[in-house]
């Protein structure tokens, strides 16, 4: 499974707005891409959010997400989730593989 995330921080007094971003966002993702998004929020500093998508494969993420990007609801919800980060240099973006050890261990059984 192919795991993308992303780390940024939200500008105080800004996080209802950027939940409603989030969920018009999800609604446009789930008509191309079957995945599972999900958003953290640092119980430190409330600021700091990890926005983290699931996907089966990393082609089929890349490829979807080339369309996701061209949808103009898209392109206005980011210009709107621009408003809300505190900066868009600090944005960082990680890609990773999901080794899930249940069924790492269920084939070693196999």
């Amino acid at each position: 499974m192919f795991v993308k995330i992303y780390s940024y921080q939200i500008k105080s007094g800004k996080e209802q707005e950027y939940l409603k971003i989030q969920e018009e966002a999800d609604r446009v993702y789930s008509r191309f891409l079957d995945n599972k998004t999900f958003h953290l929020q640092s119980k430190l500093d409330k600021t700091k959010w990890l926005e983290i998508h699931t996907c089966k494969n990393e082609d089929i993420y890349n490829d979807t997400i080339q369309i996701i990007d061209q949808q103009p609801e898209i392109q206005v919800l980011f210009k709107r989730f621009r408003e809300v980060i505190t900066s868009f240099e600090e944005i960082s973006e990680e890609n990773y593989h999901l080794v899930d050890l249940k069924a790492n261990r269920k084939q070693d059984e196999d």
